[in-house]
């Protein structure tokens, strides 16, 4: 206690900057003055200190107006990782919606998201017949989607549900009738098959579906099968002017070309049939002539007049034997034999 009481007192005796004459702890504080006096002369001076900033942290220069303006660095790092932070959300949000909304029926939340992925589907199909082909089967779902609602409600589902899924019904069949109508009245006729059966199967379908839709419903639904109806009659139509001159008359309406309605005159065949008569053999001439390579002979009444030779009596290395020609279907004709002329070359001898 003795010593902390001491210790106590001597740091107030510090703390007051007593004289160095004092009795009380005279030698200490003696000590501690010459200290606090070397601090003061021995130090560096400000310049030094100025100097030993400057070499350490380097020349302070003040922010020029182009530098005040532009953003730092730091800001700019983390506006991008926000951005991409927000994209990448944005494109998770999106997946989830595509993936959820492939079972949305006419009514749900994400009904508009289905119709949408379709839109985006049906653009990047090509060829039309393809094309006309997406748009059946976009019209086929949506009577999947009633028969969905029909089994989930027993007919007591919200009407808005029933009377969207057959109003896309109509907008898909009409579109897809108005591409296929086109395309197989000009380049495939199968097409137009094709879309004869489709219309009459989904007429089966929803005459099936119909006692279980609400009242109002079953009045909407007839409309549907009127527009079926009208597939099938003018795919027919169009079929049945495939072998004519002339398929449609040049007109459209709502579901594609109109066929034509003038006489019908059939396409002109492209390729003659072949002949497949055999020719006749002619018969073989009766005419006697001699031969191109016998000697001529003169007679004293008629000179120039060749005379019968025998062929016994001609040597046989200037009447060469020729080999009888057959020909498929007419009779043996000898071939003649004709003399080879020599021809003398220039600076030869004969």
């Amino acid at each position: 206690m003795w010593r902390h009481r001491q210790r106590e007192q001597f740091a107030r005796a510090v703390d007051a900057h007593p004289e160095p004459g004092d009795e009380a702890f005279a030698d200490e504080l003696a000590v501690v003055a010459l200290l606090r006096e070397a601090a003061v002369t021995s130090g560096p001076d400000e310049a030094a200190r100025a100097r030993m900033r400057e070499r350490v942290l380097g020349p302070a220069t003040p922010p020029t107006k182009l530098d005040s303006r532009r953003p730092r660095s730091g800001a700019r790092g983390r506006l991008a990782v926000a951005l991409a932070a927000a994209l990448c959300l944005v494109f998770s949000l999106a997946g989830m919606s595509l993936l959820l909304s492939r079972d949305a029926l006419p009514g749900d939340a994400l009904y508009g998201v289905k119709r949408t992925a379709e839109s985006a589907s049906l653009g990047l199909t090509f060829g039309e017949d393809s094309k006309g082909h997406k748009l059946l089967e976009f019209a086929s779902a949506r009577l999947t989607e009633l028969e969905t609602l029909a089994d989930r409600y027993s007919g007591d589902g919200p009407l808005g549900g029933y009377l969207t899924a057959l109003a896309d019904f109509d907008t898909d069949a009409a579109a897809g009738a108005r591409v296929l109508t086109a395309f197989g009245s000009t380049s495939d006729h199968r097409t137009l098959e094709d879309l004869r059966d489709w219309a009459g199967s989904q007429a089966t379908r929803l005459t099936r579906l119909s006692p279980d839709l609400p009242q109002d419903a079953v009045t909407r639904s007839a409309s549907s099968l009127d527009l079926l109806a009208h597939i099938a009659e003018r795919a027919t139509a169009l079929q049945s002017r495939t072998t004519c001159a002339t398929t449609t008359s040049g007109d459209t309406d709502d579901l594609g070309p109109l066929p034509a309605e003038d006489e019908c005159n059939p396409l002109r065949p492209t390729t003659a049939p072949a002949d497949t008569t055999a020719t006749t053999a002619q018969p073989p001439s009766t005419s006697t002539q001699p031969p191109t390579n016998a000697p001529l002979t003169t007679t004293g009444d008629n000179p120039g007049t060749p005379a019968p030779t025998t062929t016994a009596d001609a040597p046989t290395s200037r009447q060469p034997t020729t080999a009888p020609t057959t020909t498929p279907g007419g009779p043996v004709l000898p071939l003649p034999t004709l003399p080879l002329p020599s021809l003398p070359l220039p600076g030869l001898g004969g």
